[in-house]
């Protein structure tokens, strides 16, 4: 796969991974600016880099910037976690294992662990690796001893589960369902699946991808272990205020979702799905490709992928605590898509299933993303201060630049949004929050929209502001 040299644009850089016919470009680049921009400039990400497969064409588009801190447009290499999309890749490890005759996809997981591992079973049936490569395992999305470490260390939740805590919680753990009988999500499953074929392997994950997967696929910048100059390039991750966050460590359920890439080499996988001449791992693929239960309307899960029936799209997305990724595909009308975010949060999806759309055919609805509505600064400090909502709840809100963040005692600092003067609103939850001024045209109070519910809180406390009239209410 060639590469042509780079061309910039208003939005930001626009990169080439195989020279379109004349023309090409500009028919799909409005398409795209026309979902991507309002994402990035409604702050919803902070910056995105997209990559369209159609045939034998593909095109890579980079719009935003990689952190609050750089004006860097995201491009064709900007480094990214994947999350859960490295789902896919354990998954096509074990089918080319299988492929090969060092496993079987009906072999119990037990076979591959250590003889004092205890595995759960339930009816007398035994989780295999195609059960753990579908979410058909019963196992539970965590096991109690990861969930308890997420809650100590929310900013990095894997990074402290080690092998023992694995095999502990496969020990102490109950199925939800006979294997093989019911759909439910397991990260726990799915990092098991990778650990297991590691040790069949006599590798760890990483080696095990790379051989059998990274390099035949010519994909050199999809790794766990970062170096040097790949951190440099490694954009940095946002909550859903903007906040940055560190980037994730999985050493134990690296298979669950540990991989970090670039749109270039997702693209290189995209296509190689999508059989452009030939891949190696073609028929490991298709093996990944089967389904293996329905689990809703339109939705199967396969070894790996889902599956969305109706239009024949094979999807996966992935989010850590920073990032957001999609890669999906139709095999049958050769197309694909890679939308790659350093915010989490479910926008990426959305721009990416209508970028599926958009490729078949079909017609779309626009997304709609509220800008924020522009208030002075000098009124943004009006609202500053410490609101009591009641008897040690105290909501604080501060200014900086041009928005306003609230923290409520003991609870995290969360940005809000101007949708008028007056009224604000929460990304991170379903909540709104009004100000209001007095009679003398100071703000004394806001008013906290939340379920259902217009709570009061009183600038200055309770006491401030109604002074020995509360006591006589009391």
């Amino acid at each position: 796969m060639s590469r042509s040299h780079s061309t910039i644009s208003t939005i930001g850089a626009v990169l080439l991974l195989l020279r379109p016919p004349i023309g090409a470009a500009q028919e799909w680049r409005p398409k795209v600016d026309a979902l991507a921009r309002p994402a990035v400039e409604s702050g919803a990400v902070m910056g995105l880099a997209i990559g369209i497969v159609q045939g034998g064409r593909s095109e890579c588009f980079g719009y935003g910037k990689i952190s609050t801190a750089s004006d860097k447009v995201p491009d064709e290499t900007t480094l990214f976690e994947i999350g859960s999309i490295t789902k896919v890749f354990t998954a096509l490890a074990l089918a080319d294992m299988a492929r090969e005759g060092l496993v079987a996809l009906d072999d119990p997981v037990r076979k591959w662990l250590p003889d004092s591992v205890k595995v759960p079973t339930r009816d007398g049936q035994e989780i295999t690796l195609a059960h753990l490569a579908s979410h058909t395992s019963g196992l539970p999305r965590l096991g109690r001893i990861l969930e308890f470490q997420a809650v100590g260390n929310p900013l990095n939740p894997f990074a402290r589960f080690s092998v023992e805590d694995l095999y502990k919680t496969l020990a102490t753990s109950s199925l939800a369902a006979t294997p093989g009988t019911k759909y439910a999500y397991s990260n726990l499953g799915a990092g098991l699946l990778g650990h297991a074929l590691a040790r069949r392997a006599g590798m760890d994950y990483e080696e095990l991808l790379r051989r059998r997967i990274l390099v035949p696929l010519e994909m050199n910048d999809t790794r766990i272990a970062l170096s040097h100059d790949a951190k440099s390039r490694l954009a940095v991750g946002h909550d859903i205020d903007g906040n940055p966050l560190p980037p994730w460590d999985l050493p134990t359920l690296a298979g669950a979702g540990a991989l970090r890439s670039d749109v270039k080499d997702l693209v290189r996988f995209v296509q190689a799905n999508l059989r452009r001449g030939k891949p190696p791992l073609a028929e490991a693929m298709e093996t990944t490709y089967r389904p293996r239960l329905d689990f809703a309307p339109d939705q199967s899960i396969c070894l790996g992928w889902h599956w969305r029936k109706s239009d024949k799209i094979l999807w996966h997305n992935g989010q850590t605590g920073g990032y957001h990724a999609f890669v999906g595909l139709n095999p049958g009308q050769s197309l694909g898509v890679v939308v790659l975010g350093n915010t989490a949060g479910g926008t990426v999806d959305q721009i990416a299933h209508r970028l599926l759309d958009l490729l078949a055919g079909k017609p779309i609805e626009p997304l709609e993303f509220k800008k924020p509505h522009p208030v002075d600064p000098a009124v943004l400090d009006q609202y500053v201060g410490n609101y009591e909502l009641y008897p040690n709840c105290i909501l604080y809100v501060t200014r900086e630049g041009d928005r306003l963040w609230v923290q409520a005692t003991n609870q995290p600092r969360l940005g809000v949004y101007a949708q008028s003067d007056t009224k604000f609103s929460y990304r991170a939850v379903d909540a709104q929050i009004t100000f209001v001024r007095n009679k003398e045209g100071r703000v004394d109070k806001l008013v906290l929209h939340q379920h259902g519910l217009d709570l009061p809180a009183w600038k200055g406390g309770l006491i401030a502001h109604f002074g020995g009239q509360l006591f006589k209410r009391l």
